[in-house]
């Protein structure tokens, strides 16, 4: 659909036939849409619409995903995307959340100001106060752990929003809060907004009214209304925005939908453009040969943060549970993208009923932090994980941070499976770049494959 949002001078952000896909499945056909230089646009459409996907891609997190396609062109400030620094997205980090308060806020900030320790504190509580939120200032010597989930979610925001993106990239930043708790994230956001660009996902419509000044319509992998805020929930124009405006979704089918598999009374999709016809074909002749065997599975945007597949619908890795939000909601996130067991790698076991509230199980092998399990215990341990796969379990790997223990698991699989240890790294390590985090952990890969190659000679 044509854009029909106000030209603005300078636009922070300009989409022109912007799609993404990963290997043959198009998530984004064609996006047409700018973004103005300050202010809240809030992101709309039905659950699984693409708009996680858009967010990370515009932060470049999607780029190292060796299925990752993209189409279009997208300018951030006048350059192509990827020219200068991208977008921020705000994101929880495991890493972060072990950190003080303090060291949390000024993380992108600290070697730019130059501040001694007692002056840095002081430009947090000044920062704090200014942008609303002054309860943080007798918290900045805690965890960032500790702290509530709505200021937890705060600090998330000030931390980004203080190295000053020209756009600040925000996912569903209210769920699970009280409608107190979210409205004041939002006004925290729209006071953000004043300096800057904030492309911000929401599904309820009252946080979008209250935060945003301009909305997306992001429905089919197209953007299918592009209006003032108050203006599309007044009068939608679209078939797709009367309808999300009156039940919360609107149901238009994916964009490379088979016709034949649709309902009868169901809109085709516009045909896909050249570009993405031609991206596809090309992963096509590229990933034939997996991605016939690759079962369907939920994209990992919709986990929690810092999931991932390594083999898609059957093998993930994942950060632990109720480590950055409440369990509850993370193991509601897992479950939604199939997991079934979990394989628990911190000290201690996760309590046994919040798992069974969501229907999850587990298998626990305590490994402490930042070492390797012993060769006999991996070998036990991805046995078992073979026998639950073949049951058709689905398996998500979890340390605490979900990166060292978990990415050492991950590549030992990859290593039973045939490669060597250094290539097992390196490809896990596409997925994400701070798996294996020790050198103990890498010299137990090489021991690994040491110890197959034994065996099998």
């Amino acid at each position: 659909m044509q854009d029909t949002s106000p030209a603005f001078s300078s636009p922070c952000l300009v989409s022109d036939g912007f799609g993404v896909a990963f290997g043959q499945r198009v998530i984004l056909a064609e996006l047409d849409f700018s973004l103005p230089p300050q202010g809240v646009t809030a992101l709309l459409g039905p659950v699984g619409s693409g708009k996680s996907t858009l967010l990370r891609t515009l932060a470049g997190l999607n780029d190292a995903h060796p299925r990752f396609q993209h189409w279009g062109q997208v300018l951030y400030q006048g350059q192509p995307l990827g020219a200068a620094p991208r977008p921020r997205l705000v994101q929880q980090h495991a890493r972060l959340m072990m950190a003080s308060t303090l060291d949390a806020l000024a993380e992108h900030v600290r070697t730019r100001l130059g501040l001694a320790p007692g002056e840095l504190r002081a430009w947090c509580a000044a920062y704090v106060e200014r942008m609303g939120f002054p309860e943080l200032t007798p918290l900045l010597g805690q965890p960032t752990m500790e702290l509530s989930p709505l200021h937890q979610r705060a600090v998330a925001i000030l931390r980004e929003a203080a190295a000053a993106p020209a756009l600040l990239l925000v996912d569903e930043p209210t769920a699970d809060l009280s409608d107190y708790e979210a409205y004041l994230l939002l006004e925290l956001l729209r006071k953000v907004g004043e300096a800057t660009a904030v492309l911000l996902v929401l599904h309820n419509q009252k946080h979008a009214h209250q935060a945003a000044q301009h909305m997306l319509l992001l429905a089919g992998g197209r953007v299918q209304e592009a209006r003032a805020m108050e203006d599309f929930l007044l009068a939608p124009q679209s078939a797709a925005g009367q309808q999300f405006v009156a039940t919360g979704s609107c149901a238009l089918p994916a964009p490379d939908a088979d016709p034949t598999m649709l309902a009868d009374d169901a809109p085709l999709p516009p045909p896909l453009p050249p570009a993405a016809l031609a991206a596809v074909s090309t992963t096509a002749l590229n990933t034939a040969d997996d991605a016939a065997d690759a079962p369907p599975c939920a994209p990992a945007s919709r986990g929690p943060n810092g999931f991932a597949w390594l083999v898609p619908g059957r093998l993930a890795g994942t950060p632990m549970p109720g480590v950055v939000n409440a369990i509850g909601h993370d193991l509601a996130l897992l479950r939604r993208c199939g997991i079934t067991t979990l394989i628990t790698l911190t000290e201690n076991d996760l309590p046994q009923e919040p798992l069974a509230q969501h229907g999850l199980k587990n298998l626990h092998l305590p490994i402490r932090d930042r070492e390797p399990p012993t060769v006999a215990q991996i070998q036990m341990l991805l046995k078992r994980m073979e026998m639950l796969l073949n049951k058709g379990e689905v398996l998500a790997v979890h340390c605490l941070a979900g990166i060292g223990r978990t990415g050492t698991v991950l590549a030992a699989w990859l290593v039973r499976e045939g490669l060597t240890a250094s290539e097992a790294l390196r490809r896990v390590r596409l997925i994400d770049h701070q798996y294996v985090q020790s050198t103990e952990q890498e010299s137990f890969l090489q021991a690994y494959e040491d110890a197959i190659l034994r065996k099998l000679i």
